[in-house]
């Protein structure tokens, strides 16, 4: 394991040298907190759009989800169901879907996936689909910590169960998501930044999540932050973030906000 030990991870700085021109961002429990989305984070998510920073959302959150999002959020694309597509809004308020993967093979996988879903369930009897399940269009997703609490350890297994049968599967704050496909929300990510923002570079962004779900991002992404609530999932990562806020979810979301906004600015000395 390469985790730093928890007290070593260093707090956001001042400022950053340069500028970062695009922000993704994981959502549950990142931009939200304890389930809701707190006005100073929606404020933060228009202010960085004022101040020209791009900011996609990359989430295992459903396709539903994720249309919502795209159309009432001051934002113009969202990364959906941990890399399966992107969602994108056009001046005139059109959202057109991206997927990573044909149709013909997304149905193939969604059946495999149902199968599997239903064995889970019967081995692990504590644990069931997530309410927003109908909405999903090419995962599956279980309710850990969003309308129940099922014990961690209990999570980790079925986690590790599923990748025994050969899926993706990914633990986060409140769900395990389990896909197939050869995809990632690390992969997409940087799918859609050569496809829409060939300009940008990988050191011109920064990433911020919560949980394991976001490790593929943390790996990649050679700026990344976790909010303050990662702490309790360090110990089960590989590849930890660079800097942790102070405070826990949409509110280390807008300190991280603040920062970047404040090195967008030209410095400015005293004399």
């Amino acid at each position: 394991m390469t985790t730093p030990l928890i007290h070593l991870l260093p707090k956001l700085p001042e400022r950053f040298e340069s500028p970062i021109k695009l922000l993704f961002t994981d959502v549950d429990d990142t931009l939200t907190w304890e389930g809701k989305l707190p006005p100073q984070t929606f404020i933060a998510l228009q202010q960085l759009r004022d101040a020209g920073i791009i900011v996609i959302p990359v989430t295992g959150a459903s396709a539903g989800w994720c249309d919502c999002i795209v159309r009432t959020w001051p934002v113009d694309c969202v990364i959906g169901e941990n890399g399966s597509f992107w969602m994108q809004r056009d001046n005139s308020g059109h959202v057109t879907r991206h997927f990573r993967e044909e149709e013909a093979i997304r149905q193939q996988h969604i059946e495999r996936l149902k199968i599997l879903g239903t064995e889970l369930t019967r081995c692990f009897p504590d644990i069931s689909y997530t309410q927003d399940q109908p909405f999903r269009l090419t995962d599956i997703a279980f309710d850990i910590g969003q309308q129940v609490q099922v014990a961690m350890p209990v999570a980790q297994a079925a986690t590790a169960w599923l990748r025994e049968q050969g899926v993706s599967a990914r633990l986060s704050s409140i769900h395990i998501n389990a896909w197939l496909g050869a995809y990632n929300k690390a992969d997409t990510a940087k799918a859609w930044l050569q496809q829409n923002q060939p300009g940008i570079s990988l050191e011109q962004c920064a990433f911020i999540g919560d949980s394991p779900n976001d490790e593929a991002m943390f790996e990649h992404f050679p700026l990344s932050v976790g909010v303050s609530n990662i702490r309790r999932f360090l110990k089960q990562l590989d590849h930890s973030p660079h800097f942790i806020t102070e405070h826990h979810g949409g509110f280390g979301f807008v300190e991280f906000a603040e920062t970047i906004i404040k090195s967008a600015r030209p410095l400015v000395v005293s004399h």
